[in-house]
């Protein structure tokens, strides 16, 4: 059988250096050229996505490996675990489904979930788990906005402990405050060269980067507004 595996690194990793984010990849690519050794499946070549969302469908990475899928030159796309495609559910349905029905009529395997949609049992596995991942983030997402929701009505700070000096977060409100969109208040810290502080989860060392984004400003503000009501 022929098969194109599909690596991919999430924004969500964009704290760490390009070094730890390719030492990722290739520990993927490791998995999925094991398990087509092991199958016995022709491995075509391994496609990378990275720094780039599960949820976008514009991926280069991806679109290649569908243009493979769809020409008929790939049978089976293998990837280190199925979140590498999409994090959500129906969108993972969507691929497995045949194209008569509307869906993409892709064949996957997962090397973790040893999911393998070529069989009619593996196709009910991976089905099974897509769902069942949908309803788990949902019931984690009510109980976590109510939970939240509560600790912001008693004037408590929500989110994780901020590394950016307090002086530096009033700055970014300032320059919120004054008319400044997010996305322009973080080309304006980096025109600066402020630097931002991160924390390695592993190591637990902190380092300063020089990268901003809407996301690091909006957050930033948010803590500054609570300061400013408790």
């Amino acid at each position: 059988m022929r098969a194109v595996g599909y690596v991919r690194i999430s924004k969500a990793d964009r704290d760490k250096t390009e070094d730890e984010q390719r030492l990722s990849l290739r520990q993927q690519e490791g998995e999925v050229r094991r398990a087509c050794e092991t199958k016995g499946w022709d491995l075509l070549r391994i496609v990378e996505d990275f720094a780039l969302s599960g949820n976008d469908d514009d991926r280069p990475g991806f679109t290649e490996v569908a243009a493979l899928v769809d020409a008929g030159e790939a049978e089976v796309v293998v990837v280190r675990h199925v979140d590498r495609l999409y994090r959500k559910g129906w969108r993972l349905l969507q691929l497995v489904d045949p194209v008569a029905e509307g869906g993409a009529g892709w064949n996957v395997y997962s090397v973790q979930q040893a999911f393998d949609t070529t069989t009619p049992e593996g196709w009910f596995a991976f089905a099974q788990f897509a769902l069942f991942g949908d309803y788990e983030r949902r019931v984690i997402g009510k109980r976590t906005s109510a939970a939240l929701a509560q600790l912001r009505a008693e004037g408590r700070h929500t989110g994780r402990p901020s590394l950016i000096p307090i002086e530096i977060e009033d700055h970014i409100a300032g320059l919120h405050a004054s008319g400044l969109s997010a996305s322009a208040v973080a080309r304006q810290l980096m025109k600066e060269g402020v630097r931002r502080p991160v924390k390695d989860d592993r190591s637990g060392t902190v380092r300063e980067v020089e990268t901003w984004t809407y996301e690091h400003v909006l957050a930033a503000v948010r803590r500054a507004e609570v300061r400013r009501l408790v």
